[in-house]
Formats: structure tokens, C-alpha cells, sequence
């Protein structure tokens, strides 16, 4: 008898859902997946704050950035001799954006393990699939009309194939995504882990 272990692994790490969760209606899974999601970010912010020189990854950036201004400037303006004196810098301006990268991702990697294993196994138990409605339609976030349609089609178990209900309805990592995106500027700010752009 063969093993599928392609299809178990897959069935280990895809997320099961329940279908009486904790919080059931969703004012109450929408505020408490928010009030998580808000959470999570701070403990982002907090170790990327303990693990990464804020201030020096900062500058680099920022030398970073006014180096490719520049050389970018000269290259448009046909400025040969600019060009060859920027380009000096360039193995050392590559190091420094080398250094900044591996900056940024020990917290990711320290981050990623705990956070995946909440998301596998604990939301799943207390939330359903989707927590929240939207107004507009978001591609892959939100629940499109076909989804609603897949909720009348019965598993093997006899239970629908799908979470969503109305069309518009938001899934949880969806949520859970948004609300990242729009706490993050405001926590990045109070923990004062604000990063420039540009690398």
C-alpha cells in the first residue's frame, strides 16, 4: 500500500477551520482578530527592535538611497566621469545593502515559526474562515460570488465546500492582513521601529 505522503503533509500545514467558533458573529471575531492582528505587530516591532540596530540600518539606507540618486542622475545626464567615480563606491554601497537585508530578516525568521504555528493551529480552532464584510470586492481577500456558490457543494463529510456565505465577506488572514497594513505606520511609530525605504 503506497503512502501519499505529499497529500498528508499538505493536510498537516492547510489550516482546518471550525465550524463553531468562539467568537460566531462577526462584530466579535472581527474586533478580536483586530485586537490580535494589532498585537502581533507589536511583538514584530519589539523583537525587530531588540534584534536590529534601528539607527545604523537607517543611515545605511539613506546613504544607500542618495548613492543611486545620484549615480542614476549621472547616468541620465550622460555624465561619464560622474559615472566612474560613483561606480567606485559600488562594491561597498552593495555591502551595506547586503548587511541591511540580513538586518531585516532575523527578526522575520524568529517571527515566522511561532506565527506560522498560531496560524495553523489555534486560529483555525476559535475563528471560522471569514470574520468580517466589505463593501467592495478584493480579489483573494474578500469572498467573490463563485465562493458563495461553492457553500451549496457537500464534502465527503456532507459539509459545505466553502466559508463564504455573502459575496464580500473578508477571510481571516485577509483581515488579519488589512489590519497590519493599517496599524503598522502607527506602531512603527510608537515603537519607534520606523525603517526608510529604498533598499
Amino acid at each position: 500500500m503506497m503512502i501519499d505522503w505529499g497529500s498528508i503533509i499538505l493536510q498537516f500545514f492547510s489550516p482546518q477551520y471550525t465550524r463553531n467558533p468562539i467568537f460566531p458573529d462577526m462584530v466579535s471575531a472581527s474586533i478580536v482578530a483586530l485586537a490580535i492582528s494589532v498585537g502581533m505587530s507589536f511583538a514584530f516591532a519589539m523583537l525587530r527592535k531588540k534584534t536590529t540596530d534601528i539607527e545604523r540600518t537607517n543611515r545605511i539606507m539613506k546613504e544607500t538611497n542618495e548613492w543611486r540618486k545620484s549615480y542614476t542622475d549621472a547616468v541620465k545626464k550622460g555624465d561619464k566621469e560622474r559615472v566612474d567615480e560613483l561606480k567606485k563606491k559600488q562594491a561597498y554601497i552593495n555591502k551595506m545593502a547586503l548587511e541591511v537585508q540580513q538586518q531585516q530578516m532575523r527578526p522575520m525568521f524568529i517571527y515566522m515559526i511561532p506565527s506560522f504555528l498560531i496560524w495553523i493551529f489555534v486560529f483555525p480552532a476559535i475563528f471560522g474562515q471569514v470574520v468580517n464584510i466589505s463593501p467592495i470586492y478584493l480579489p483573494f481577500i474578500t469572498c467573490s460570488d463563485e465562493d458563495v456558490a461553492n457553500q451549496t457543494q457537500l464534502d465527503e463529510n456532507g459539509n459545505p465546500r466553502g466559508a463564504c456565505t455573502l459575496p464580500g465577506e473578508v477571510y481571516l488572514w485577509g483581515w488579519f492582513l488589512l489590519t497590519s497594513f493599517g496599524f503598522s505606520g502607527i506602531i512603527s511609530k510608537i515603537t519607534k521601529t520606523g525603517m526608510a525605504t529604498g533598499i
